[in-house]
């Protein structure tokens, strides 16, 4: 009976899925009190709350409460608790209420012994944590016993939404590129099904997450998606929030009054369905808007009723640092450096109190108290402050690269994977062929047939390998493009923004009135500035030699030629470069693989060989192209030749080119490594 039941709730609530509000209020009055009307009345809840009536979507679903208690419809009473949990969420209004919604909900589910909700609950409970610094610490372990039930249940619904969870902590942890990840995780599994409302947060959460890394279009092309869905639903809240980041991104391309429209437009949305849950942030970001656009009363204004709304909310257990420090920056253009120091000292105390500490907020407030503490005439405080500014900032700058180093580590694995399919796919071949080989002298008896039979099976497994090595060969030639694109995009950002800082960092340098320091603080004015200029020295020749444009527009012969020009400027070590032959030009991936070649070459002599002198030799003919490399050094052992991560990225490299590669090695008599490549 139960089993019965079940099967027609399920059928009632896909219909009711794709019926919108007006449809559901006129089958919800014909209905008598049984497990019909409350699923109608359930969907009622979840359709207002998402158009953003949250009065009449809590009066439905406190119904379905009331008629699931008094008919002992536990299932479906606990669902209308999840939702109404839900709201909450979003407001925060009444969050001891939500909380006893998920302690009924959980006994339901042990009475029931019901795995789907009780993972249901484990979820929507981490997701009504995220905002309460106090609590966030038990969101792993609730997600990890959800994860525990649907592994057992296989639901790939509530898989996802674990994944959207798991995404916003890795986000809060600076973990970007996982993050995205496991967000596309869920949206994957989310698109299975034809409910817009499973994933009307994953597609908009994903926009969030590029934008938080400057993938502008990549987030943009999400909020579109998301605002499609949002239009669909009818959803006020979402296209409010759409609204609001992509402002954020207007407002980041300093576009100020395209933004101030999309955050007005959010603002207003907001405000008319009266969800002050998001009200507080959008109060906020218009705010900074005004800042930027130099209208410091209205700034204030809206900042003012930011703040006063989210302490409304949370009751003072956290703080909304985009108002405070909007705040301080207005106070430190109006010169009130004992407002800006009451509140940034404040913002820093609970920002570096956060787990995990919330360093970009806490580089501002720094840099704030710091030019705070130099105008009030507290030169040591100022200083301090300064330096621990620089300390979040470096820090910051590490949590980049690491996330570079998460995209290059995922580009590997990618590699590993496809070579380890290659390898499994091969077995899977070989066992084939091993069973036909024993079918076939098992069946001696009918030789004609059976050798009919193998012609056959060989043909169909050429051709299979014939399909598998044209997909690897596209798969290569994407990685090849991505790399490319990657290492324009790295270059880029060296040359245009961290050697733009160097260069500012060496004016400043230059430009101090070294006159009143003692011989001590001058030494190490001048180090600064000699490593200044070094540093400098060595991110021009990186970016340069990342991907240069001679490469792109003239070829490998040219590049190589710049190179030694570059290296014989930097370097200590004198370089040759010799050249015979053709300068016909080759492939681009062919030219590219054997740039890197050199540079990795170049580079161990440089690290290891202590030479005076290096010859590069380039020789084109019609069949092969040779790259040669040797030096007057201290040669190399024979575990390097062999054993190095150096000589192991080159064979990798080769092989892909199918080339050749040969050392002649001997101690102190320097070292000659010879590519020859096919053509």
């Amino acid at each position: 009976m139960k089993l019965l039941v079940s099967i027609v709730i399920l059928v009632v609530s896909w219909q009711l899925h794709a019926q919108n509000t007006d449809s559901l209020r006129r089958v919800l009055s014909t209905l008598p009190p049984d497990v019909h009307r409350m699923a109608v009345l359930v969907d009622l809840g979840k359709n207002l709350w998402i158009e953003g009536n949250d009065s009449l979507a809590r009066q439905y679903l406190n119904e379905a409460v009331r008629l699931g208690k008094k008919h002992n419809f536990r299932r479906q009473e606990a669902e209308a608790r999840l939702q109404l949990v839900r709201i909450e969420r979003d407001n925060f209004a009444d969050v001891s209420t939500a909380y006893a919604h998920l302690d009924t909900v959980d006994l339901i589910a042990k009475n029931l012994n019901d795995k789907h909700l009780e993972a249901f609950s484990y979820i929507r409970r981490a997701h009504l944590y995220e905002p309460n610094s106090e609590k966030q610490k038990e969101i792993p372990t609730l997600l990890a016993k959800a994860q525990r039930i649907v592994s057992e249940i296989h639901n790939d619904e509530l898989q996802s939404y674990i994944y959207e969870r798991e995404a916003l902590q890795l986000m809060n942890q600076a973990k970007n590129a996982e993050a995205i990840e496991r967000m596309f995780q869920a949206k994957r599994l989310q698109e299975k099904y034809p409910d817009l409302r499973i994933r009307r947060s994953s597609v908009s959460n994903l926009g969030v997450f590029f934008l938080s890394v400057n993938k502008y279009d990549e987030a943009l092309r999400a909020f579109e998606e998301a605002a499609v869905i949002a239009k669909q639903l009818h959803d006020p809240r979402a296209e409010a929030h759409i609204a609001s980041y992509q402002g954020e991104i207007l407002e980041k391309k300093q576009r100020y009054p395209e933004a101030l429209v999309a955050y007005q437009k959010s603002v207003s949305i907001l405000e008319m369905i009266k969800n002050t849950g998001k009200l507080h942030r959008a109060y906020a970001r218009l705010g900074g808007v005004y800042i930027a656009l130099k209208n410091y009363d209205k700034a204030l204004k809206y900042n003012q009723m930011a703040a006063q709304l989210y302490h409304k909310i949370m009751g003072g257990e956290t703080m909304q640092h985009l108002s405070q420090i909007n705040f301080g920056k207005i106070y430190l253009v109006q010169k009130k450096y004992p407002q800006v120091i009451e509140k940034a000292t404040l913002g820093l105390t609970w920002a570096l109190e956060n787990d995990p500490p919330l360093l970009e907020e806490a580089a501002e407030y720094h840099r704030q108290l710091a030019i705070a503490y130099e105008h009030t005439g507290k030169p040591q405080k100022a200083l301090q402050h300064y330096k621990d500014y620089k300390t979040e900032s470096d820090s910051i700058l590490n949590n980049e690269a690491l996330q570079k180093i998460t995209a290059s580590a995922m580009t590997y694995d990618f590699e590993k994977k496809q070579q380890g399919d290659k390898l499994r796919i091969q077995t899977l071949e070989n066992e084939k062929l091993t069973q036909t080989r024993n079918i076939l002298i098992g069946l001696s008896a009918i030789g004609l047939l059976g050798l009919g039979f193998v012609l056959w099976y060989n043909r169909r497994l050429k051709l299979k390998n014939q399909e598998l090595s044209r997909k690897n060969r596209e798969i290569e030639e994407a990685l090849f493009k991505g790399q490319k694109i990657e290492r324009k995009r790295v270059a880029s950002e060296l040359h245009d923004n961290l050697n733009t800082k160097l260069a500012a960092l060496r004016w400043h340098l230059e430009a101090m009135q070294t006159d009143e320091l003692n011989g001590f603080n001058l030494k190490i004015h001048d180090k600064l500035l000699e490593m200044a200029n070094d540093v400098y020295a060595d991110v021009r020749l990186i970016s340069h030699n990342m991907l240069p444009a001679e490469l792109e527009t003239q070829g490998l012969h040219a590049a190589l030629q710049k190179l030694m020009v570059q290296l014989n400027v930097n370097s200590k070590t004198v370089f040759h470069f010799v050249t015979s032959g053709s300068n016909e030009r080759q492939p681009s991936q062919v030219e590219h693989q054997l740039y890197n070649i050199a540079l990795e070459l170049v580079n161990n002599v440089l690290k290891h060989a202590h030479a005076s002198e290096v010859w590069v030799s380039l020789s084109q003919s019609d069949h092969q192209l040779s790259l040669t490399v040797s030096d007057n050094g201290v040669g190399i052992s024979n575990e390097i030749k062999s054993e190095g991560i150096g000589m192991k990225n080159l064979h990798s490299r080769l092989e892909i080119l199918s080339g050749n590669l040969t050392i002649e090695s001997s101690p102190n008599q320097g070292t000659k490594v010879t590519i020859v490549i096919p053509v």
